[in-house]
């Protein structure tokens, strides 16, 4: 059942969103807890002049839903690195359900906010909001390289980059560990963040703007039914990443022919069925890594790999780094 968390709670667990000039200082570096019966976060704030850097890490018991209503224009790079956002507004906008799956990213503007906010399980994510004038300043004043989506920010309409979320790359992996993990202070860290910040950028416009088209196989249709079996699927997937599974046993665990799990989970989720376990693997891999309490062996084990050199090359053909290079 999904829990329902009200405007004034939202507001006190986004109130560091903010993005403003630094008179005093280069940067700043903070981290806010936040503790709900429905919700306990955990919130690194870092703070330039005209970006805003939150990495949210949530434990989420149920399902919650919240409203959230501000009129300041949103402009940010969202990576939900483990987790699961909907948003879904009350204007019209060009997508009215912006939806941010498990190890996808978006760049996003929205002019205004008014909606639904849904989180199905706990999530870690790196946002990155900018204010419009150093956005625009990034990119000297000419959106226009920007297609669509530097015409709607130029005229104040909501947009997003691309038709949907796309798959955190190995190499923005990377970029968000640096810039988690910056070794430097004061000034030389404003520096290496921003620099970092900017490259994080260009790789999602490379990623959005720069893949070649192909021809989209045609849809299946799905029935309501089958949408709901295809999330139930998703989440078992992700409580139990390192189960021995088959195409043919998921298959007749939601009553599909393995063509159709196939085809409705790529529609449905932008992913193949092997693609997402998969990714849920290295996430959770990653997770364990970082928390030290496991070892690569068992690590590898525990997410279904029979030999550890076997989850070794997959980890760093995810992450373009090897298990051994993730600090506890």
């Amino acid at each position: 059942m999904t829990k329902h968390i009200s405007m004034q709670t939202f507001q006190e667990i986004f109130h560091a969103e903010k993005v403003f000039n630094l008179s005093d200082a280069h940067i700043s570096d903070e981290i806010l807890q936040f503790n709900h019966p429905y919700l306990k976060a955990s919130h690194r704030v870092i703070r330039l002049e005209g970006i805003c850097m939150i990495y949210r890490d949530w434990v989420v018991p149920s399902p919650i839903s919240m409203f959230t209503k501000h009129e300041q224009p949103f402009l940010k790079m969202q990576f939900e690195i483990e987790g699961h956002s909907d948003f879904i507004s009350k204007a019209a906008m060009i997508s009215r359900n912006v939806e941010i799956l498990h190890g996808k990213h978006t760049l996003l503007f929205l002019p205004e906010v008014d909606g639904t906010l849904y989180y199905p399980n706990s999530r870690k994510v790196l946002d990155i909001v900018f204010s419009r004038t150093y956005f625009q300043q990034i990119f000297a004043h000419d959106l226009s390289c920007l297609g669509k989506l530097g015409k709607a920010i130029h005229e104040n309409q909501p947009a997003l980059a691309g038709n949907q979320s796309r798959s955190i790359s190995p190499q923005m992996s990377r970029v968000i560990q640096e810039i988690l993990n910056c070794p430097y202070h004061g000034i030389f860290k404003k520096t290496y963040i921003e620099a970092k910040i900017i490259e994080l950028l260009n790789l999602q416009l490379d990623q959005f703007f720069n893949e070649k088209n192909t021809d989209l196989p045609q849809a299946i249709k799905l029935r309501k039914e089958d949408v709901e079996k295809l999330h139930q699927l998703k989440e078992l997937i992700l409580n139990d990443p390192g189960a021995n599974y088959s195409l043919i046993h998921l298959a007749e665990m939601v009553g599909f022919n393995d063509f159709k799990l196939k085809k409705g989970f790529k529609q449905l989720f932008g992913n193949t069925v092997f693609g997402y376990i998969n990714d849920v693997r290295m996430q959770k891999s990653h997770i364990l890594l970082q928390e030290g309490k496991h070892s690569i062996a068992s690590i590898s084990y525990l997410m279904g790999y029979k030999y550890p050199h076997h989850f070794a090359k997959a980890f760093k053909k995810k992450f373009g780094y090897t298990p051994k290079n993730v600090k506890a």
